[in-house]
C-alpha cells in the first residue's frame, strides 16, 4: 500500500519534516532541514484555464515540494504567490468560526482584502506564528462593511489560504498539519475552480480507477486499505488520489514571471526555532487559451448490464491528455434530485455511494473511444449483491455503475445509480505527475510542463445522467451541487455557516 503518500502529511505539524514511508506503524521522524535545496525540491508552473467553455478564463498553477524519496517535503508551510495577474473580483472576509481554519478565505469564495489592497497582487497564507485562537481580522482600521477591523496590537491575518494550505507533493492543498496535533486541516484538495463566480457547482479535483489505483486492485482507494473518514472541514477521505488541479477563477493570467515561495519553521541548534523559505519561478509566454470544451462525452452504461459504460472522446487542439470524471451518486441521489439523503445505498455496499460519491477517472491521451471497466467499484464486502460480496474480508471489487436489477436488494428500489461527468483537458503530462504517488518508486521532480514551457488546462461544464442514460442534465451550483461530504451524526466537528457548505456544494452536517 501506499497509504502515506496519499495522506501527504503524516509527521508532526511545526517544526520538523521528513517522514519515512512504506510502514504500517507511527513513522520515524528523521532531523533533517527542509530548507536545504539538495532535500527539497520546489516545482511550480503556470498556464491559463478555459473554465467551463468560456464562462470564466482564470490562472492554472501547478506545484510539487517534494522530499528526494517523492513524498511532500514539510508537513506544513506557507505559500505565496505572485505575478503579473490581476484580481477579477474583490475581496472576501475571511471565515472565522466557520470552518477549523478562521484565517482562511478560499472558501468564501474569493481573495482576502490584505491580498487584494497589497502593492501588488498575491495569493498567500497564514502562518502558524499567528498564535491559536488569535481572532480572524480582514484589514487595520476602517473596513468595508462585513469585514473585521484588527484588534489594537493584531495585524491582519486573513489569506486565501489561511493556516490550512500549503504545497505538498501534488500541489496546493488545505493539508497543513494542525497545531498540537499533526493531523491536517483536511485530506481533501481544494474544491475547483476557487474564487467561482460562474454559478457552476465545484468539483473536487479526486482521481479515481482505472486511471488511479494505489493497491492495483481495481477499487482504488475504496477498497477498505487505505482509511475512509471525515477531516475537520466535515469533507470525507480517501475518496481517490489527490489529481493535483489547482485553478484560481477571477484571477486574470498576464504573461511574464510567476515565483511560489514557501515559508517553512525548522528547529535549529539547541531547539530555537528558524523560519526560512524555498522559492522558485516560472514563465507564463502566452495568455491564448486552449479551446473550450462544450460538454463531455455521453456515457453509455454496457447494454449486459455488467457495471461498465463507454463513451467517445474528443480531444480539443493542442489538448494531449485529458480526464473524463465519473462520479456515481447512487440510485435517486444525484446533484439533479438534489441528493435527498446524506446516503444512498447501491449495490456497492457500505465503501460505495452509501458513504460517500464514487469517483472514476479515466485517462485519455487521444480522441476516440474509451471505456470505464466494469468492477472499479469499492469493496462490496458486506454487500446483498453481487454474488461473493458477503466473505467476511473479501477483496471483490463491485460494479462501476450499479444497474437496477443490482440494486433490487438495497431497499432503493430496481432504479439504476445517477452519476456526473466533466472533462479536464491538459496541454502538459498532469497524469504522470500525480500517478507517481501511486507507485512505489516516485520522482522528486517529475515533468509539470508541456511543449511551450507552461500548463494550460480546459475544463468542460459538469453534467449529469440518469436512467436510462440517454441525455445529459446542466448542473448549477443554486439547485445541483456537484460534490458531497458530510459530518456523520454525533460529529463534534466544527460547522460552517450555510453559504460555506453551498459554496462547497455540500450539505450543512446533520448532528
Amino acid at each position: 500500500m501506499h497509504i502515506k503518500r496519499l495522506l501527504v502529511v503524516s509527521c508532526l505539524a511545526a517544526l520538523l519534516a521528513a517522514c519515512t514511508t512504506g510502514q504500517t506503524g507511527a513513522p520515524n521522524v528523521t532531523q533533517t532541514n527542509p530548507l536545504d535545496p539538495n532535500f527539497s525540491h520546489l516545482q511550480f508552473a503556470v498556464g491559463t484555464a478555459n473554465i467551463y467553455n468560456g464562462a470564466a478564463v482564470g490562472l492554472n498553477v501547478v506545484a510539487t515540494l517534494r522530499q528526494p524519496n517523492g513524498t511532500s517535503a514539510t508537513g506544513v508551510n506557507t505559500p505565496t504567490i505572485r505575478g503579473p495577474f490581476a484580481f477579477a473580483i474583490g475581496p472576501v472576509p475571511s471565515i472565522g468560526g466557520a470552518l477549523a481554519d478562521p484565517y482562511t478565505t478560499i472558501f468564501s469564495g474569493g481573495p482576502s482584502l490584505p491580498e487584494t489592497t497589497a502593492a501588488a497582487p498575491v495569493i498567500t497564507g497564514t502562518s502558524q506564528s499567528v498564535h491559536p485562537g488569535t481572532p480572524n481580522c480582514d484589514g487595520a482600521g476602517a473596513v468595508p462593511v462585513g469585514f473585521i477591523s484588527c484588534p489594537a496590537g493584531i495585524a491582519p491575518n486573513a489569506t486565501s489560504f489561511g493556516q490550512s494550505g500549503g504545497v505538498f507533493a501534488m500541489g496546493l492543498q488545505p493539508a497543513n498539519a494542525v497545531p498540537f496535533t499533526g493531523q491536517a486541516y483536511s485530506y481533501a484538495p481544494y474544491p475547483q475552480p476557487m474564487y467561482d463566480t460562474t454559478g457552476h457547482p465545484l468539483f473536487i479535483p479526486w482521481g479515481g480507477p482505472p486511471a488511479f489505483d494505489p493497491d492495483n486492485n481495481g477499487m482504488g482507494t475504496r477498497d477498505g486499505l487505505i482509511p475512509l473518514g471525515m477531516d475537520s472541514f466535515n469533507l470525507p477521505f480517501f475518496l481517490g488520489v489527490g489529481e493535483g488541479v489547482t485553478i484560481f477563477e477571477n484571477v486574470t493570467p498576464g504573461a511574464g514571471t510567476y515565483s511560489l515561495s514557501a515559508q517553512i519553521g525548522i528547529l535549529g541548534n539547541n531547539g530555537v526555532p528558524t523560519v526560512g523559505s524555498v522559492a522558485v519561478n516560472a514563465r507564463l509566454g502566452s495568455v491564448a487559451l486552449l479551446p473550450g470544451i462544450a460538454a463531455p462525452p455521453l456515457v453509455t452504461p454496457n447494454a449486459s448490464g455488467d457495471g461498465g459504460a463507454t463513451m467517445t472522446v474528443s480531444l480539443p487542439a493542442g489538448v494531449t491528455e485529458a480526464y473524463v470524471q465519473i462520479i456515481d451518486y447512487g440510485p435517486n441521489a444525484g446533484p439533479a434530485a438534489g441528493h435527498p439523503s446524506l446516503t444512498a445505498s447501491n449495490c456497492q455496499g457500505p465503501k460505495g455511494t452509501n458513504f460517500a460519491p464514487v469517483y472514476y477517472t479515466i485517462h485519455v491521451t487521444a480522441s476516440g473511444p474509451a471505456a470505464l471497466p466494469p468492477l472499479n467499484g469499492p469493496n462490496c464486502e458486506g454487500a446483498a449483491a453481487p454474488a461473493g460480496c458477503s466473505t467476511p474480508g473479501a477483496l471483490i471489487p463491485s460494479p462501476s455503475i450499479c444497474t437496477g436489477n443490482q440494486n433490487k436488494n438495497t431497499g432503493q428500489g430496481t432504479v439504476g445509480d445517477d452519476f456526473t461527468v466533466q472533462m479536464i483537458g491538459f496541454d502538459y503530462p498532469a497524469y504522470q505527475a500525480a500517478f507517481g504517488l501511486t507507485q512505489a518508486t516516485t520522482p522528486q521532480a517529475p515533468q509539470i510542463t508541456g511543449a511551450s514551457g507552461q500548463s494550460d488546462i480546459t475544463v468542460s461544464p459538469p453534467v449529469e445522467e440518469d436512467p436510462p442514460y440517454t441525455s445529459q442534465i446542466p448542473l448549477s451550483v443554486a439547485r445541483h451541487p456537484l460534490s458531497r461530504g458530510f459530518a456523520p451524526r454525533g460529529s463534534l466537528a466544527p460547522r460552517a455557516a450555510p453559504d460555506v457548505y453551498r459554496r462547497l456544494g455540500v450539505p450543512a452536517p446533520r448532528v
